[in-house]
């Protein structure tokens, strides 16, 4: 969980072959949580904290499979209404303590991605952040690096010579095609030309491509991370999912969402840095 500089991005997809789905004849899957407060953030979920939903977008990053059938906008936007409210939070326009932004798609392994000497590809890196905490996944980075060149890039986390535990969990996590959903909060005031956007928590939720359909897969992820927004979970989590339970309550919308109380550079700035960094694209693009 991090805030890097802001870049510019446009995320690309193609399409070559159909995927298969495993759980075919059941409803149900393995969800993975990680869930976040910046340091020194208290736990806010049920304090009826007002939020503005800024919406990022579809992401479909690695190597590109036909045959997606992704949720549309509005059942993800529905979706994160609700799992928001079961948390405790409301939307709150221009009185938001928090700007909320949210992302959904698949990301996979990408082959054809130029691999740099000595350090770690951005799609690896992205996948080992989509299923780690930020301790865990810079101890993962720490002994790749570690193989590569002799020295961890954290001087804070272990580069461990054997992964064990939640860091070898967490690299064959990251090795399979994932779908996902990534929730994060910041404070409101501090988006805004000039400023820098404070972080405040994150929640990221994933689970195999194999699940199920990605339409009924995202809105179950929600469901199941609703419980951990705003607050940290000490490792990333597996719980119990259905696809079986995915339909949102109705939740009326809100006077904030698309953040129309917000400067729309900066919100564009945001959603791009944060488009780049969970998709695991390098390079800019405009759009």
């Amino acid at each position: 969980m991090k805030l890097p500089p802001v870049p510019t991005c446009l995320l690309l997809g193609a399409a070559l072959c159909a995927p298969a789905y495993a759980s075919l004849f059941s409803d149900n899957f393995e969800a993975l949580v990680v869930a976040e407060r910046a340091k020194g953030v208290p736990d806010t979920q049920g304090s009826a904290t007002g939020y503005t939903a800024l919406e990022g977008g579809y992401i479909e990053a690695g190597d590109p499979i036909a045959g997606e059938n992704p949720p549309s906008a509005d059942l993800v936007r529905t979706s994160l209404r609700s799992a928001l409210a079961a948390a405790g939070f409301q939307e709150a326009g221009g009185g938001s303590a928090l700007a909320v932004t949210y992302f959904w798609g698949v990301l996979r392994p990408d082959r054809e991605q130029i691999r740099t000497p000595y350090s770690v590809n951005t799609n690896l890196q992205a996948r080992i952040e989509l299923v780690s905490t930020e301790m865990t996944g810079a101890e993962v980075n720490n002994h790749i690096l570690g193989r590569k060149k002799g020295v961890g890039e954290n001087p804070e986390a272990a580069s461990p010579p054997i992964l064990v535990g939640p860091t070898e969990t967490a690299l064959q996590n990251a090795r399979r095609s994932r779908y996902f959903v990534i929730v994060t909060a910041f404070d409101y005031a501090s988006i805004g030309p000039g400023r820098t956007p404070k972080l405040l928590w994150q929640v990221k939720a994933s689970a195999i491509e194999a699940s199920g359909s990605m339409s009924e897969v995202i809105p179950a992820l929600l469901g199941t991370a609703s419980a951990y927004m705003g607050k940290t979970l000490p490792q990333a989590t597996v719980f119990n999912s259905s696809t079986g339970h995915a339909a949102p309550a109705a939740v009326s919308g809100g006077a904030g969402e698309f953040g129309s109380y917000l400067d729309k550079g900066s919100v564009g700035s945001l959603l791009r840095h944060e488009r780049v960094e969970f998709s695991g694209t390098a390079g800019d693009s405009s759009g």
